[in-house]
């Protein structure tokens, strides 16, 4: 039978899609380098060729996930047709339903980057998803100041922090859901934690009370739907 020549792009998949099911069947810690060569139907070298360790086929599926959360929000920042608090309001429920729409996966991906061994490629997934929403961020409160419905001092800076509280968010919120057993315990929990972070975010650019929405009603309890 003839050896089948893939571009360096589809194998690159073949890897990432092999560790998507691996460790999540077998767990990451328990997922070897032969595990996903033997899961792809390819040599060693066919391996190395694309990746060093199993942390880097790791690593390429964070970056993929990314591209497809970009691939998610597309234009929507730059479109001319919206006005700031549409946009913002349309920039989380995307975010929110790309990430419920996975959350099997989601939840899996963070439990691994969280492992001690992976916490430096946490920290450089965590520093490139902090740079693209600041970046959205900075024109949505551009936008805001210009129409007068924010009073951002610095949109730079301000962006930066905005991003800090919604990761502080996110960690603590992703930190319960590892750590439980039962999700629906968490909602009500959660539901003062998202009350409380969207009141800061709106006091911090100078928004209205309640014109800054982070998730609705019926996504959030798709979150903690068991």
């Amino acid at each position: 039978m003839p050896r089948v020549v893939k571009s360096p792009q589809e194998r690159r998949a073949e890897f990432i899609a092999a560790a998507n099911a691996l460790f999540f069947s077998k767990g990451y810690a328990n997922t070897s380098v032969n595990d996903l060569i033997q899961h792809v139907g390819v040599s060693k070298g066919a391996f190395y060729h694309h990746f060093d360790s199993k942390q880097a086929v790791l690593e390429a599926w964070s970056d993929d996930m990314l591209e497809q959360y970009r691939q998610v929000i597309g234009g929507l920042v730059e479109d001319p047709n919206l006005n700031a608090l549409t946009k913002w309001e349309t920039l989380l429920r995307r975010t929110n339903q790309w990430e419920i729409g996975q959350k099997d996966i989601m939840l899996g991906f963070f439990k691994i980057i969280n492992m001690d061994e992976n916490l430096q490629l946490k920290h450089n997934f965590m520093q490139k998803v902090s740079a693209l929403l600041a970046g959205y961020y900075e024109v949505i409160l551009c936008q805001g100041n210009q129409e007068k419905v924010f009073d951002a001092p610095s949109t730079t800076v301000t962006a930066r922090l905005m991003v800090s509280v919604l990761n502080g968010f996110s960690e603590e919120l992703t930190r319960k859901m590892l750590n439980t057993d039962k999700m629906s315990d968490l909602l009500d929990e959660v539901v003062v934690e998202v009350k409380a972070t969207q009141l800061v975010l709106e006091r911090m650019v100078g928004a209205k009370p309640g014109s800054m929405p982070l998730i609705n009603d019926q996504l959030l309890h798709a979150w903690f739907t068991e």
